[in-house]
């Protein structure tokens, strides 16, 4: 498959199966990330459906992500 790279305004932009592939996660769950954190919106959509992100608002929220398989449970106790 190509690597396809998308800009928004001259900044590049993700789409949400692109972010997971990107980060290793499933789509579903990056769609689950994305609405967990509301101030994080889309700045285009392609086909007017597959909304875009920019890649630096998507990385800095991966950034505060805990990592693959941390069991949150049990770090709070």
């Amino acid at each position: 498959m190509a690597d396809i790279r998308i800009t928004v305004d001259g900044e590049p932009a993700l789409t949400v199966e692109q972010a997971a592939a990107r980060f290793g996660i499933k789509p579903k769950s990056m769609s689950g990330e994305l609405t967990r954190h509301p101030a994080l919106s889309p700045v285009a959509a392609l086909d007017g459906r597959k909304k875009l992100y920019r890649t630096t608002d998507i990385e800095a929220m991966m950034a505060g992500r805990p990592g693959k398989g941390a069991n949150l449970r049990r770090a709070a106790q």
